[in-house]
């Protein structure tokens, strides 16, 4: 059904305060064909297009109190839709950066070729720093990695307070995260948490 003149959309727009879905779908389909065009302008997807178009007739369906206010039903749609595009793009905008972010943590492949030299690589260079540590510092270090112990096990081992276990791995591993951002492999496997965690 077509709407003909202001005095027939009038008539709807009444119908459809008072809750009248028929009246809803009415409106909406005959505006359909001009938003979603102005939608696909901004997405430049036609699904993206759709799904704004149904986020804004969702929220206009929510509002329809306020549609009887309305002087001009149309801007009042195209508003909807513009806010819907801005929210979309945003929205776009914000994963965009995410994932630049994500590629630019990641190595380039002629800097790499497995992830077995990625770990080995690790290992070296974690224990290249383990050797620089001094000698308790490295002594819990390598008890908390090599054999497993926890911080309690840690202290009573050593006869000293958990608290100077924990403060020794803090900076184990301060130093350990620097060689390691040194060489940009912090980011590059999971493995790398390994070493940088504190039990």
């Amino acid at each position: 059904m077509a709407i003909n003149g202001n005095e027939q959309e009038r008539q709807l727009i009444e119908k459809i305060v008072i809750g009248d879905e028929h009246a809803f779908s009415v409106l909406f389909f005959n505006y359909l064909p001009n938003l979603q065009s102005f939608a696909l302008k901004f997405s430049k997807s036609d699904e993206a297009a759709e799904e704004i178009i149904q986020e804004a007739f969702l929220r206009i369906w929510l509002n329809r109190d306020k549609l009887g206010e309305v002087d001009n039903v149309k801007a009042y749609l195209y508003k909807y839709v513009s806010n819907e595009c801005l929210t979309y793009l945003r929205k776009k905008l914000k994963e965009d950066r995410v994932i630049d972010k994500f590629r630019e943590k990641q190595p380039n492949s002629s800097d790499v070729t497995s992830e077995s030299i990625h770990l080995n690589e690790i290992t070296r260079i974690v224990n290249k720093a383990v050797e620089q540590l001094p000698s308790q510092r490295k002594k819990i270090y390598q008890l908390s990695r090599q054999e497993g112990k926890t911080i309690p096990e840690i202290a009573e081992l050593l006869d000293v307070s958990p608290n100077t276990v924990k403060n020794a791995l803090v900076i184990a591993l301060k130093t350990i995260r620097t060689h390691l951002d040194q060489h940009g492999i912090v980011f590059i496997l999971p493995i790398a948490g390994y070493f940088l965690k504190i039990n």
